[in-house]
């Protein structure tokens, strides 16, 4: 219910205040409270009151300082993935890289991230990082939203890695599957696409669910992968297992 105009400032503020709540903001997390323009007026207040931070167009976070630079730092790419997913009502799927650096994976920190979506967004720079927005199909987007797009998405960039790899990597795939939060989300999920999957990723996602069901130690996949093709892409639903983490 939309409430007198010179209250929404005060509704934003405790709502970016309670708990559960995102850390970036858009002014349609606060339809709610009133008309566009008096809810872009109050975001417009409290930046200049700097209570918020309008880090790009449309986007705004609570600002912080790095308590032992002082300088400002930037939000977590992943809560501005989040909120543009919600601003625009648009399928996101993020790059294999960044998928991978979200599980642990990888120690490898992307300095642009590509995200696969069928809106159409402009680049967003946070500090050294830059979100890059590629419109896709709707066949790149089936995972969008969903409990395992990341896992998928970070087998795609893990494919050539896996024929080598000495179990650490499938170590660290099977706890994902076993973690007690989202591991049986994750599981169901892949059950459910495995059509979807291309058969060299069915290979080792079958392979991963035996040990994870069997508690056994991950060993090398009795069938290599084939090799990657050239027309692969490589590419945060809040029970999926959140960029955040």
């Amino acid at each position: 219910m939309s409430i007198l105009a010179s209250s929404i400032p005060a509704a934003i503020r405790d709502r970016i205040s309670a708990p559960a709540q995102p850390r970036v903001w858009t002014p349609e997390d606060f339809a709610d409270l009133g008309p566009r323009t008096a809810v872009d007026q109050a975001l417009h207040r409290l930046v200049a009151s700097r209570a918020l931070r309008r880090i790009a167009r449309g986007f705004y976070d609570t600002p912080q300082n790095n308590q032992l630079t002082g300088k400002p730092t930037y939000p977590n790419p992943r809560d501005v993935i989040d909120a543009l997913a919600r601003k625009g009502k648009v399928r996101v799927v993020v790059d294999g890289l960044t998928a991978a650096n979200d599980l642990g994976l990888t120690d490898a920190v992307p300095a642009r991230i590509g995200v696969l979506t069928d809106g159409r967004f402009r680049p967003i720079t946070l500090g050294n990082l830059t979100l890059d927005f590629q419109s896709a199909a709707p066949s790149r987007l089936y995972w969008a939203g969903r409990p395992a797009m990341r896992f998928v998405q970070a087998l795609h960039w893990l494919r050539d890695m896996l024929p080598s790899d000495d179990g650490s990597l499938r170590k660290r795939l099977v706890s994902i599957l076993k973690d007690p939060d989202h591991g049986h989300a994750i599981q169901d999920d892949l059950r459910s696409g495995l059509s979807a999957l291309p058969e060299w990723m069915r290979v080792i996602v079958r392979d991963l669910f035996q040990q994870a069901s069997a508690g056994v130690s991950p060993s090398a996949p009795k069938e290599k992968p084939a090799r990657r093709s050239p027309a692969l892409a490589r590419t945060i639903k809040k029970k999926r297992v959140s960029l955040s983490r």
